[in-house]
């Protein structure tokens, strides 16, 4: 039952994440919108997941009127902390958010705005960068399937196969990051995204068997296959500073992550699905080529400051940056000129040390101009 108190509910799960944390609720409380014609009333529910020392102390310091914190005495997972949230809270609307994201101005009525208006339309999620500058684009989520993975397999075993998914992913890619207009997709980002309270009691929340990743992808498909489209948003901007939580234990989380996957391999595609799942992954893992780029590289020399870049001459080029030589996930960069050209520094800093590989990509074909090996030292 929606409370005429609020208008919109915020949902956030905090492991070991509070100073992130506090820097979203400020930017929450900071982006004003309008509904009905009067101004939005928010209210932001905090799950902490057992966090230890200061998080404790800088989350209850966030407490005030419109921001509760639930305080679980054990991690029950991001999946059933979600829906903690959802539960002790009221309004009709309702947004789930991750601790480190920054919401920019406004966001949140450009969401709110998309969701009433736009056909069919049961979840909406914005533009996400990496930085605050605004550069650094996340890349558009894809709907994983026994077909992508096996595509992502095979760019670990083959640098022709690599090749040809980075092409393919990379104009995929380039659409969304360069959309003026909202855009239906099959996948939103879990990090950010709105929906109606009625929708959510109706159709379900985060499956609680998830344990971390995939309760999102399960979601956004179980919409989907109640006739409900997908948008993205790209008037809503925020910044995401991505897998913070995850970080702070990141074998646990990749354990977590295996799990996830299996059952939503098992739920929508049967047992046939999730053993093609972790056959493709252990024949990928037991004959990976993981440290070979499929194109030249320029090796440039480690650094604590961003690499220089020399940006190619061609129509449209942007630059991609990924954790691995294959890119099969990665950020965009739009320099807008050739010559040399840095990454923003915030997004540089914000890196773990160790290697990352970045290309210039030409627009049309999806092909690298030109590729570096970069160290952040």
């Amino acid at each position: 039952m929606s409370d005429a108190r609020y208008d919109l509910s915020v949902g956030v799960v905090n492991y070991q994440s509070a100073a992130l944390c506090e820097g979203l609720v400020s930017t929450l409380l900071a982006d004003r919108f309008d509904v009905d014609g009067r101004p939005g009333v928010v209210e932001t529910t905090i799950v902490d997941n057992a966090s230890r020392g200061d998080d404790v102390r800088t989350l209850e310091r966030l407490v005030r009127p419109g921001v509760r914190l639930v305080r679980n005495t054990e991690n029950v997972g991001y999946a059933t902390a979600n829906n903690q949230a959802f539960h002790v809270s009221s309004a009709p609307l309702h947004l789930v958010v991750n601790p480190d994201c920054r919401i920019l101005p406004g966001a949140l009525q450009a969401l709110i705005d998309a969701l009433r208006t736009l056909p069919g339309a049961g979840l909406v999620g914005p533009l996400a960068t990496m930085d605050e500058e605004g550069e650094v684009l996340l890349p558009p989520n894809e709907l994983p399937d026994p077909y992508r993975e096996t595509l992502v397999a095979l760019a670990r075993v083959s640098p022709e196969m690599a090749a040809f998914h980075a092409r393919r992913r990379a104009r995929a890619a380039r659409a969304y990051w360069t959309a003026t207009a909202p855009t239906p997709m099959e996948m939103l980002s879990g990090g950010c995204f709105l929906g109606r309270r009625a929708d959510f009691l109706a159709h379900g929340l985060f499956d609680a068997g998830y344990p971390l990743y995939f309760e999102d992808t399960d979601l956004f498909r179980r919409f989907r296959a109640r006739g409900f489209s997908l948008w993205h948003v790209p008037a809503s901007r925020i910044v995401h500073f991505f897998s913070r939580s995850a970080i702070t234990r990141l074998k646990a989380a990749m354990h977590r992550h295996d799990v996830s996957a299996r059952r939503y391999f098992e739920t929508w595609f049967g047992a046939p699905g999730e053993r093609a799942y972790a056959t493709i992954r252990a024949r990928a893992a037991a004959q990976a080529r993981d440290h070979e780029c499929p194109w030249p590289l320029i090796e440039t020399p480690p650094s604590s400051e961003p690499p220089e870049l020399d940006v190619p001459e061609a129509e449209g080029v942007f630059l991609e940056i990924a954790g691995n030589p294959q890119f099969s996930l990665a950020a965009g960069l739009f320099p807008g000129r050739p010559g040399p050209y840095r990454p923003p520094r915030s997004f540089w800093t914000q890196l773990g040390p160790g290697r990352y590989w970045v290309r210039a990509v030409d627009p049309s074909t999806g092909d690298a101009l030109r590729a570096w090996a970069v160290v952040r030292a």
